[in-house]
């Protein structure tokens, strides 16, 4: 759609159009097959049809879709800079990290099976020189933790 000259109150009309007369043609079993089945995020779906995100987010929500359930975070879908520990983005898509994947491997087995606390986890990776992201070998209580309640029931 052609956008008006900046400054003229045409073009906050032709916004308020567009936003309460697009999402009520909007096919709803085309929205869920793009939001559910392809796992595509509201912006996605706003740019596919060309239409804006809060068009798309209030007839979700006319449809009774949930729209809470952290569509960045879709492991198919991935639209987060930083991926969790284990992981890396490749294409667009969450796949497993196998330097990473050694690392929470290591966590897992000390925290949780042989029963070291936080703090000695940490420690013991440190002695066994392994590196965190950043290529340092500093390991903090608190990244063992968020990385052991990751990967406690996977591994």
């Amino acid at each position: 759609m052609e956008r008006p000259v900046q400054g003229t109150n045409r073009s906050k009309v032709l916004d308020i159009i567009d936003f309460y007369s697009k999402p009520k043609s909007l096919n709803s079993e085309l929205l869920r097959a793009l939001y559910d089945e392809e796992g595509l995020s509201a912006a996605q779906i706003a740019a596919k049809l060309g239409i804006s995100k809060a068009a798309v987010l209030l007839q979700l929500r006319r449809n009774s879709i949930s729209t809470k359930r952290g569509r960045e975070n879709n492991p198919a879908n991935f639209r987060r800079a930083n991926p969790p520990y284990g992981y890396k983005i490749q294409d667009g898509k969450l796949v497993l990290n196998k330097s990473e994947m050694r690392v929470c491997s290591e966590i897992v087995e000390l925290r949780g099976r042989k029963g070291l606390t936080l703090a000695a986890t940490a420690r013991e990776l440190e002695r066994l020189r392994l590196k965190k992201r950043d290529g340092t070998t500093k390991w903090h209580h608190q990244t063992v933790t968020v990385i052991f309640e990751r990967w406690k029931n996977k591994l």
